[in-house]
């Protein structure tokens, strides 16, 4: 009986000794000010409520867009990508850019312009046509330029930053009017 009990210890040592440690570490998936994410869980229950509501899906993507996290956007989108409103292809657009993924970004952005042409100048205003130019740019520079960022982050920088820097204004603000004489 003795060599019995000596033989449990012993296998339950081993048994303690060898489980692996416990290192999976849970984190928050979203962190934000309070009232911001007080501001998702409201957009996300009207989203879930109501799923069908291309508005709810916008507004749930530009929030996870603002706390970086274009995934989610990307997600939230999706079941309304080809349904030809250019808001959603703007979002979607801002999230491929976010993500690097230059090919992308560029394809939806020629889908959200092709579908802000369909809808008119009373949907699509002048300036989601400046912020489709803007993202595609910048992203059409990497596709020409056969940059991967992930590969080669310093030379898409480079890229990137020199077409922005070609559309940024003037630090000087307005030019102000001659004197009258």
């Amino acid at each position: 009986m003795s060599r019995a009990l000596d033989l449990v210890a012993v296998f339950a040592v081993a048994v303690v000794l060898l489980l692996p440690k416990p290192s999976l570490q849970a984190k928050t998936a979203l962190v934000g000010e309070k009232i911001e994410l007080d501001r998702i869980a409201q957009l996300e229950d009207a989203r879930f409520a109501e799923p069908d509501r291309v508005e709810h899906a916008i507004d749930l993507a530009d929030a996870y867009l603002r706390l970086l996290h274009a995934d989610w956007a990307l997600a939230t989108t999706a079941q309304f990508a080809t349904a030809g409103d250019h808001r959603v292809s703007l979002l979607r657009a801002t999230a491929f850019a976010e993500r690097l993924e230059a090919q992308a970004c560029v394809e939806e952005t020629k889908r959200g312009l092709a579908y802000c042409d369909a809808e008119g100048a009373q949907k699509c205003t002048e300036a989601a046509r400046i912020r489709f130019g803007v993202i595609s740019s910048a992203m059409q520079t990497l596709v020409d330029n056969h940059i991967d960022p992930h590969q080669n982050p310093q030379r898409a920088r480079e890229a990137v930053s020199g077409v922005l820097h070609a559309t940024k204004a003037s630090d000087q603000g307005p030019t102000p009017p001659a004197p009258k004489k």
